[in-house]
């Protein structure tokens, strides 16, 4: 404001015409925008104070908060609205809290809010405009269609001697850094990465080794964008019509032609394999399958086997990072674990195999608890994509019905992490209690209030998949080891710069043989 006075006072000194006409445009855009921020108080809706700039985002604009922090901040000032208005810098948006809105949003009024909230324009990128969590409309349907299948459980069921093979050989790696201090997420993303790569592709990604694997190098490098692109997503914040016209892809080129010279080798090599009777069961080879009965092009398969990639190995690594990291704060929750895992284990002539995994409860109920305090997606971004009626038989301080009319195109957030850490639902929240699982401590409520994978038409399609691979991961290592708090942990933060929900300062953690 200060260069913006002494740039009209050096206007007015030297062409006073032109300085009365910006001063007049600058006065207009502040009484638009101050007009543009009365918006929910017009409509009866409580909301956070706005900034002038950024609306309610500008912490997270800033990277000082998680949108997962600012949102549970706005979630506990209003602790009895089912609803809050927020401003995504100027756009008036919705983030709701009643689970019963939550889950006629996601499932019964699915149709009105189809599309999830992303400022990414993927239409660049062929491979990222195949993924189903990104696109909209025919295509998210055939995206999801076409993965749907591998899914399955007789599919996971299928593959889990592999999973099995790679959670030995994590076991062996393990071993070799015993008394150490290591880092949960990275030693977990290690395992997802390795065992994504065996049942997509069926081979080695060489993650148990001291050097640098070239998938756990690829994987870091898709989140990464150029210098471009990165402009291009800020401005698609502040000026998104505009930044839509930029044709500029992110993915990095690098990561396109990599992912495609991996998929179009490996089928080379399957169409020679399969004429001498030798198939892979594996991810790409359920894709190859469908190819001529779904006239899938080869891009697709690409795009595919990438989103089964990095939605295999990131997601689930924060899960088992938090799982580990959990289980040695909580010294007496991992000895019952053991106890658990040991003795169904034990019944069954020392084999820890998919049935036997599935009796555990208490590993289960450790996952569930995990994913409770620790959601990867610590927020869903949803759009309106039909004017909709926001219902919630509730009424304010002056006797009127809160029921409010959302417009096309209005984005919607679900706190999922603030829902989850709400203590009407589960009481004493901060403390990691498997237990709250059980059948008969698990809290029934008519709404929405645990979605770790979301909930509806648009939930996580590989959350079997996802499941599978942790709680094997954590059970072998159970078996093995105990784990303890590392002698440089710091007390947990979240990561303000990461989209996935993650710590800050990691997770330090150290194993000892049992």
């Amino acid at each position: 404001m200060v260069f913006t006075g002494l740039l009209l006072a050096g206007l007015f000194y030297h062409n006073p015409l032109i300085a009365v006409a910006l001063t007049a445009l600058v006065g207009l855009l502040y009484w638009l925008v101050k007009h543009n921020y009365k918006f929910w108080e017009i409509d009866g809706v409580p909301y956070p104070k706005p900034s002038l700039l950024t609306g309610n985002l500008g912490p997270s604009l800033m990277l000082k908060k998680h949108i997962c922090e600012l949102a549970s901040d706005w979630y506990n000032a209003y602790p009895d609205k089912p609803f809050v208005g927020y401003f995504k810098v100027f756009t008036p948006a919705i983030m709701v809290k009643d689970p019963v809105l939550v889950k006629n949003i996601l499932t019964r009024d699915f149709e009105c809010f189809a599309n999830n909230d992303f400022l990414l324009d993927v239409s660049h990128d062929p491979l990222l405009a195949n993924d189903p969590f990104l696109v909209a409309g025919e295509r998210w349907k055939r995206s999801r269609s076409l993965l749907t299948p591998s899914f399955t459980g007789a599919k996971i069921k299928q593959l889990f001697p592999v999973m099995q093979s790679v959670a030995d050989a994590f076991v062996a790696f393990i071993g070799r850094h015993v008394a150490q201090e290591l880092e949960a997420k990275e030693l977990a993303a290690r395992f997802t990465t390795q065992n994504v790569v065996a049942c997509t592709f069926s081979i080695d990604a060489d993650c148990f080794t001291e050097k640098e694997s070239e998938f756990r190098r690829m994987g870091r490098r898709v989140f990464e964008t150029s210098h471009i692109a990165t402009a291009k997503t800020m401005m698609a914040v502040f000026l998104p019509t505009i930044a839509n016209w930029i044709p500029v892809p992110f993915l990095l080129k690098e990561v396109d032609q990599w992912i495609r010279s991996l998929v179009a080798n490996l089928i080379i090599k399957r169409s020679a394999t399969s004429q001498a009777g030798t198939v892979e069961e594996d991810f790409l080879q359920s894709f190859l399958k469908n190819k001529d009965k779904h006239n899938i092009t080869q891009t697709e398969i690409t795009a595919q086997a990438l989103t089964i990639f990095l939605e295999g190995f990131e997601t689930s690594s924060v899960v088992l990072g938090f799982a580990l990291y959990r289980l040695a704060k909580n010294p007496d929750v991992q000895q019952k674990l053991y106890d658990e895992v040991k003795k169904q284990t034990d019944a069954n002539d020392g084999k820890l195999d998919f049935d036997v995994m599935q009796q555990i409860d208490y590993l289960e109920w450790v996952m569930l608890e995990t994913l409770r305090m620790h959601p990867p997606g610590a927020t869903m971004h949803k759009v309106c994509t039909k004017k909709y009626i926001m219902r919630k038989g509730f009424r304010d301080q002056y006797g009127h019905d809160m029921s409010i009319y959302v417009r096309e195109g209005t984005p919607i957030l679900i706190p999922v992490l603030a829902i989850h850490m709400d203590p009407k639902y589960y009481p004493e929240p901060q403390r990691f209690d498997p237990e709250r699982f059980s059948p008969e401590r698990k809290t029934v409520h008519s709404g929405t209030i645990f979605l770790p994978f979301g909930e509806g038409p648009r939930m996580c399609m590989g959350m079997r998949f996802a499941q599978a691979q942790v709680k094997l991961a954590v059970a072998k290592l159970i078996l093995n080891y105990r784990i303890t708090v590392g002698p440089t942990d710091k007390p947990f933060a979240v990561d303000s710069r990461s989209f996935v929900y993650q710590a800050r300062d990691g997770l330090r953690i150290v194993f000892e043989k049992r």
